[in-house]
């Protein structure tokens, strides 16, 4: 089963629950991504100093990792190829894959257990 979405130019046909292996892949797509950027002298624990050590390099992160991982995983076909592909994904424009990850994240992201149940009503 998939979820269609149409989107300028085409559409893309989407998981519509997220599996076990696209949690573990979501989560190592954003530990990569993080791990990239970091310096030992940034206090993780502060939030203020990451978004400062962000902002200063922006490039030494990968910020677009976690965004990748649900295209690539979450993608079952779309209609710009016969493979789903980060080199296809990546010439699309913006308008074409931004309606897709608002979708995924709303299906994907991980929320806290007192949001999760507070948004579905069930634990």
């Amino acid at each position: 089963m998939t979820e269609r979405i149409e989107v300028p130019g085409g559409w893309f046909d989407i998981k519509p629950t997220i599996t076990r292996g696209m949690r573990k892949a979501f989560r190592l797509a954003g530990l990569r991504g993080f791990a990239k950027g970091i310096d030992k002298n940034t206090d993780m624990t502060d939030s203020d100093a990451l978004r400062k050590a962000i902002l200063a390099s922006p490039d030494k992160w990968d910020l677009d990792a976690i965004d990748d991982a649900y295209l690539l995983h979450g993608t079952v076909a779309y209609s710009f190829g016969p493979v789903v592909d980060i080199v296809t994904i990546d010439a699309l424009p913006d308008e074409a894959v931004a309606p897709v990850l608002k979708r995924m994240q709303e299906l994907y992201a991980e929320m806290p257990e007192g949001m999760r149940k507070n948004s579905s009503g069930e634990p």
